[in-house]
């Protein structure tokens, strides 16, 4: 019976050392910096870096597939993700200070100073299934607000292996990324109406004619 136990307990200790060795440890980062939307010059110009001039919303997201899905701004209260995409992290940035919500400091144009550059998730063990990107917003996510989304990764978990995640991709380049897409902006009623009235008068003349 004890030496039942006992392999029993050396079983359970397996398993326990075994789980603690899964998960993920993705590491989230700039190579060139970041840029606005607008700058002409993404070499390093003073004036042009991204939180000079606006806020920061940046994010973490895993995907089941390789694509990362368009924001969706009705699913703000889980990060504005669509289809099968959900926000793993999310670091905040006020304008100029370069200082993320989680205390992890960065220079205005997102280069790490110190904190914690590292999302880690012990608890995954789906092994290589899934990918990860990372996108930022300039300013705040809404109808006309530009965003960056990094290529997808596939995940390298289980056991676990501090994984590189760079918002651009190391090597890529000698330049800085900016946000390179828009949310669509959605037209204000009174402009609806304009357009409706103008269909409207169209069709009309076209019955007459």
């Amino acid at each position: 019976m004890k030496k039942i136990l006992l392999a029993l307990a050396v079983l359970a200790l397996a398993v326990g050392s075994a789980s603690a060795a899964t998960g993920v440890s993705i590491l989230w980062d700039t190579y060139w910096g970041a840029y606005t939307h607008d700058a002409a010059d993404l070499t390093a110009i003073p004036g042009d870096y991204l939180l000079d001039s606006y806020s920061l919303t940046w994010q973490l997201i895993y995907s089941v597939n390789d694509t990362a899905g368009a924001p969706d701004l009705d699913n703000g209260a889980n990060g504005w993700v669509s289809g099968d995409d959900t926000v793993w992290a999310t670091r905040a940035f006020s304008m100029g200070d370069g200082n993320a919500s989680d205390g992890t400091v960065w220079t205005t144009d997102l280069y790490w100073s110190s904190g914690s550059r590292f999302y880690n998730d012990i608890t995954w063990a789906g092994g290589d299934v899934g990918y990860i990107y990372q996108r930022i917003y300039e300013g705040a996510p809404a109808a006309g607000s530009w965003y960056y989304d990094s290529t997808p990764v596939a995940l390298d978990a289980d056991p676990i292996t501090q994984q590189d995640s760079f918002l651009d991709v190391a090597g890529g380049g000698t330049e800085g990324i900016q946000p390179n897409q828009q949310i669509p902006s959605v037209p204000e009623p009174a402009t609806m109406a304009l357009l409706g009235l103008g269909a409207l008068t169209m069709a009309i003349r076209r019955r007459r004619s």
